[in-house]
């Protein structure tokens, strides 16, 4: 059976469906993500950042019922009483009809409603600063293992590399022996070295594996097949004491421990709340009558003071622990500051450091590459030993790895000096 096609079919509607089916078969290769993008998933798709979600909505929900102290209270009653007097000789009750609004508003309670409404933003401020605590630590754990792939994946590369190199290197050793020019031992080292490659190329192959399997389940999608790819993007920071001050004004902990202490002392104020009178308004209007038809309307208002004289010493007790506790709050913040403060020196220090380790593993690699090359030359002309040959490319093999771990420690050391900085990006 023969396809008729369409000669007059439209060139731009075959583009669309190439597109399509191009879309298609990379869809289903597999799916190639960038760093934001892993971090985008992580975040939407992490158990423990949805329960703190969770935690933020009741908190909001505790600030709505705090703001609700600042209403009035309006209750509608309505009922049918009946009556009747034993000591009457009367068979029968007497029956009434009720009606009536009541309304009652807190005019003053010695600030106990303030400090009650700012506890509960300060507790949903919290709960916030929880939430960026835990999705800080994500961060920095998509962004390690992220880093840890992207490093295997061209040390299986280099590995490679090396493997090719040495697969030349053992078929003119072997040349070499073939007219006497070299000895059996040598062959063997050659050979040796050369199963060691294959050896290392299996192993990293292994760990690359174990990898996205590690950040498979990082982003909540375990037995997927995750390709990455590397946007290169290389990290400025500025000096270290900005960089000091960033961390103490960003870091959850330290956010925590300021609300904490804020939080410490409203509930002074609360419980000093205690002290003071309560001033309370309230007004009705009821209706009453023996029948519906001959309800009538009464109304009255008023205005109560409460004032506390003894309860005892309750309320000076708790004033007392509340200060207490003030008193350790701000104790924490300084210990915390001082904390915070070194790790980020710490961290700033290894960065420094493994950017000229970068440097200088660049400039190794580049003598090191050259020398064995040269040293190659040599040998294949006969005016040097395998000895001098094995050991070139050995370093060179060395300096290969140095500067592909220089490279990826630089981006830990900028990933870990933004965790310690409170960057959730």
């Amino acid at each position: 059976m023969q396809m008729l096609v369409n000669p007059l079919f439209p060139k731009r509607q075959m583009g669309v469906i190439f597109t399509f089916l191009c879309f298609l078969f990379a869809h289903l290769s597999g799916e190639t993500l960038s760093l934001d993008e892993c971090l985008l998933l992580a975040k939407r798709n992490n158990i423990q950042l949805q329960e703190l979600r969770m935690e933020i909505e009741r908190a909001k929900a505790d600030l709505k019922l705090a703001l609700s102290s600042y209403y009035p209270n309006l209750n509608l009653t309505s009922g049918y009483h009946y009556t009747k007097d034993q000591f009457r000789e009367t068979t029968g009750g007497e029956g009434s009809f009720s009606t009536g609004l009541a309304a009652q508003y807190a005019l003053y309670q010695g600030g106990g409603i303030k400090a009650q409404e700012r506890i509960a933003r300060i507790r949903l401020k919290i709960a916030e600063e929880n939430y960026r605590q835990v999705e800080n630590d994500l961060v920095y754990s998509v962004k390690n293992t992220f880093y840890k792939i992207l490093q295997l994946q061209e040390q299986v590369s280099l590995i490679q590399d090396v493997k090719k190199r040495r697969e030349e290197n053992l078929i003119l050793i072997r040349l070499n022996y073939n007219v006497g020019r070299e000895n059996e031992p040598n062959v063997k080292e050659a050979e040796a070295n050369l199963a060691q490659s294959e050896y290392e190329y299996l192993k990293s192959k292994k760990n690359l594996s174990l990898a996205k399997l590690e950040l498979s389940y990082l982003l909540n999608r375990p037995g997927e097949d995750i390709t990455l790819r590397d946007e290169g993007r290389e990290k400025e920071f500025p000096s270290l004491d900005s960089l000091k001050k960033e961390a103490e004004n960003r870091r959850p902990e330290i956010v925590i421990a300021q609300k904490t202490r804020l939080m410490a002392q409203e509930e002074i104020n609360q419980a000093k709340s205690n002290c003071f009178p309560r001033i309370t308004l309230s007004s009705s209007y009821a209706w009453q009558g023996k029948k519906v038809s001959e309800l009538k309307g009464n109304w009255s208002a008023g205005i109560n003071l409460s004032l506390p004289l003894f309860s005892g010493f309750a309320n000076q007790a708790k004033i007392s622990a509340a200060k207490i506790n003030l008193k350790e709050e701000e104790l924490k913040i300084l210990a915390l500051t001082q904390k915070i403060n070194k790790e980020v020196e710490e961290a700033y220090t290894n960065w420094q450091l493994a950017q000229s380790n970068l440097t200088v593993s660049e400039k190794i690699l580049d003598a090191t590459r050259i020398a064995y090359q040269l040293t190659k030359l040599q040998y294949e002309q006969g005016r040097t030993t395998y000895f001098f040959l094995q050991q070139k490319e050995g370093e060179l093999t060395q300096a290969e790895n140095n500067y592909l771990n220089a490279l990826y420690n630089l981006r830990l050391a900028s990933a870990n000096l933004e965790k310690v900085l409170g960057r959730e990006e």
